[in-house]
Order: structure tokens, then sequence, then C-alpha cells
């Protein structure tokens, strides 16, 4: 796996570089009174460090497959697929609201990209809805869309 684990490596090391010099264009202050890229910079310097271990690894390795074999056995037409999901997610979340988009997303993944039984489904679908809704509406105070089809309704969330 040596020529993907190279390329993946030098294709994060370039991000981490830019990154940083973004950071430090923008201009670093000192640490008592910090410029707008202090942090920027000090987290694509990690960015760089890392990244640049990675490439150190990945050169050390012996050569291995070619990069055709890193794609051999999966399921690439899951990103497609997940992300025509999420299109159409975002299309109706105002229409339908949070709950019912989220639930019905849950359930078609739940069903389609790692089958599981529908009662499964149902259950972490039902669940995963509540736990967001808990979190994101009551606890932190976040409107989520309750949909013009819900709007209607006699009752209200």
């Amino acid at each position: 796996m040596r020529t993907g684990d190279l390329l993946a490596a030098t294709f994060w090391l370039a991000i981490a570089l830019g990154v940083t010099v973004s950071g430090f264009e923008l201009g670093l202050g000192t640490l008592n009174n910090p410029g707008s890229g202090f942090m920027i910079f000090w987290v694509g310097a990690a960015m760089t460090a890392l990244a640049a271990a990675a490439l150190l690894v990945a050169a050390r390795q012996p050569a291995g497959p070619g990069l055709a074999t890193l794609w051999q056995g999966t399921r690439w037409w899951l990103v497609p697929y997940v992300s025509a999901l999420l299109v159409i997610y975002a299309v109706l979340l105002p229409v339908a609201g949070f709950i019912a988009c989220t639930f019905v997303l849950l359930i078609v993944l739940f069903r389609t990209v790692d089958p599981q039984g529908w009662g499964m489904s149902l259950l972490i679908a039902a669940s995963t809805t509540a736990i967001a809704y808990l979190v994101f509406h009551r606890w932190l105070g976040t409107q989520l869309p309750a949909g013009t089809l819900v709007e209607r309704l006699p009752w209200t969330f």
C-alpha cells in the first residue's frame, strides 16, 4: 500500500502547508495578544508535522501493490448514493421537518447501505432521531425546521 499512503500523505502535507502559510499571512501576534492567524498557523503546523511523519513512514515501507488494487472489493457506489440521499434530505427538510426527514433518511440508510432488519432499523432510527432532537432542540436551544407540513397539523412538537 505504499503508493496510496504516499499519495495521501503528500496531499495532506500540501493542505497543511497551505493552512500554515495562510495563518502566517493573517498575522500571528503574540501569546498575550494573538492575531487572527494565530490558531490557524499552529493548527497548520501540527497538521504539517503529522503529514510529514506519515510521509516518512510511507516512504520507508516496502513497495506494495499498485494504486488500482486499493479499489478492489470496495463499495465505491455508496459515496454518490449517500450524497444523493443527503441532497434529497436537504431539499425535503424545510417541507417535512427535521423529525420526519431524519427518521426516513436513517431508515433508508440502515436498510440499504449496511442492511439491517426492519425492527432494528426502526428502533435505531427512532432512538437516534429522538436523541438528536432532544440534544439540539431542547438542551442546546437550536431551532430545527418543523416543516410546512407539520405546521399545519393540530398538534405541535
